[in-house]
């Protein structure tokens, strides 16, 4: 059948309409166009839709478009970051890396990748990736003092901070002006003498209740460590604690001092001890600790604390416990954390107990646009004990009977299961909350618990640090445990430099 020649080229005007549209869908130099000016209208989620589609057509024609793919990574990384899905960026920019061969690439993709890092708590890799590109202005310098200041080398965070900005002023966008103040508010406070102040109640339904009020001071110095990573934290102070129970009250005072110090980039440990003193009773107080972390993906910890058991029975008795603690963590990539620890207890009465912990936590998940994520955690804790000292007393029914001066059953286990809510507000002040649920068996006896508990800590100005913690809980503790056991805590620490 013949065709009207003017129907032929109204079809092939349409299907080189439909061609020319194709390759403009297609065209990864337009999506790059199009996710920088969504970038520039604030409107990250659509950049990072653009983006993501060069990067996925570039992928299927390399040879083709092999000159727009580092655009297309370096936005992407970006826009990740913004939205807060750190594992993206991260992954970008690592490609991004292999390829870039210009000084300035370079430095574009490692401060982007450090940024990632550093959201995925990975600092330490995050400050060996800026190494290459340091010196090369502001940005590298800033995002290297972020990542020294959450690894607590003070002295260095401070050091890129003055690199950063000489004359105290960021020469850079405004949110990371604000950033470098926030970092700059937070080196502050381990690098000035500072006064901290500190109080802790605690009740539960045995009727026991704890009041602890602290006061010290700290004082950066010289001392055993490598002082060109951060200074030697001198400490000493005073603390009251005051017991009230069914059998009355007590109270315990406290003179103590210490310091910290890291050895050098892996190792670092902390040592306090002190004198305390409850009615006729004097005795010691020693906490010590030892760690070693050569990298972002394993530690190892040994830990040592005297102290004595908060209840009025146990002080009256003069009974100390004493804790030696050896554990770890490895953490898989992208996969999670796992964490556990053997922990021996010798009691002054004789009591002896052995037992573990262990803790999973598989990697959070991140909300788009918000700085919230959220996790899982398995709780595992299980001990067995010896017999604690025996109290004689008299019963309702005036027969002499004997009980335990502690909590303390021949065989223990828990077994919870934790969802955490976490917000940060900047790389220093996060909220994370706790909600956990499981059971506990005590001699054989299984009964349900639950445990709720959350943590503040943040920075007011570079004048107040705080820290705040309340929470519920229904886990045995020496204090008291067994079905329907329950206890509620708060507590609050200041810290103001001068």
């Amino acid at each position: 059948m013949k065709k009207n020649p003017i129907q032929i080229a109204v079809v092939i005007s349409g299907l080189m309409f439909f061609c020319g549209t194709t390759v403009a869908v297609a065209d990864p130099g337009q999506d790059i166009r199009l996710g920088r000016q969504a970038l520039t209208q604030e409107h990250p989620d659509l950049a990072l839709s653009y983006f993501r589609k060069a990067r996925n057509e570039i992928n299927r024609h390399p040879d083709k478009y092999h000159d727009d793919q580092l655009a297309a990574l370096s936005g992407l990384g970006y826009a990740a970051l913004w939205v807060g899905n750190s594992h993206e960026a991260e992954s970008a920019y690592s490609k991004g890396i292999s390829i870039a061969h210009s000084p300035e690439d370079q430095k574009t993709m490692r401060v982007g990748l450090a940024r990632a890092l550093i959201n995925l708590g990975r600092p330490r890799e995050a400050y060996d990736i800026l190494k290459p590109v340091r010196s090369m202005g502001a940005d590298p310098q800033l995002q290297s003092a972020i990542a020294s200041a959450l690894l607590s080398w003070d002295t260095v965070a401070q050091k890129h901070l003055n690199l950063a900005a000489p004359h105290g002023v960021y020469p850079g966008p405004q949110w990371q002006a604000q950033l470098f103040r926030q970092t700059s508010d937070f080196v502050y406070y381990p690098l000035h003498d500072r006064i901290n102040v500190g109080y802790q109640y605690s009740s539960d339904s045995d009727h026991n209740i704890n009041q602890i009020y602290q006061a010290g001071v700290t004082i950066p110095g010289d001392g055993p460590g490598d002082n060109s990573l951060s200074p030697t934290m001198w400490y000493a102070g005073f603390r009251q604690t005051q017991i009230n129970d069914s059998n009355g009250q007590i109270g315990i005072s406290t003179v103590e001092g210490g310091w910290s110090a890291p050895i050098n980039t892996n190792w670092n440990y902390s040592i306090l001890g002190g004198v305390s003193t409850a009615r006729n009773w004097t005795f010691g107080r020693l906490d010590g600790q030892l760690n070693y972390q050569p990298s972002d993906s394993w530690g190892l910890n040994l830990s040592f604390d005297q102290q004595p058991i908060r209840t009025v029975t146990a002080v009256d008795n003069k009974i100390l416990i004493n804790t030696v603690s050896l554990g770890g963590f490895g953490r898989l990539r992208n996969i999670g954390t796992v964490g556990a620890a053997y922990f021996h207890q010798a009691f002054s009465d004789g009591n002896q107990r052995d037992g573990v912990v262990v803790r999973v936590t598989p990697e959070f998940y991140s909300f788009s646009s918000l700085p919230i994520s959220l996790g899982v955690q398995g709780y595992f804790r299980a001990y067995t004990s010896g017999t604690p000292l025996q109290i004689p007393y008299i019963d309702s029914l005036g027969k002499p009977r004997q009980r335990n001066a502690y909590f303390s059953p021949h065989h223990y286990r828990e077994a919870l299961g934790y969802i955490i809510y976490v917000q940060k507000f900047s790389p220093y002040s996060v909220m994370r909350l706790y909600a956990g649920y499981g059971d506990q068996t005590i001699n054989g006896v299984t009964t349900p618990i639950t445990d709720f508990y959350g943590t503040i800590t943040g920075i007011v100005s570079k004048y107040l640090q705080f820290s705040l913690t309340g929470g519920y809980s229904q886990v045995a503790s020496a204090y008291g445990g067994g079905p329907g056991y329950h206890r509620s805590y708060v507590g609050a620490n200041l810290t103001i430099p001068f």
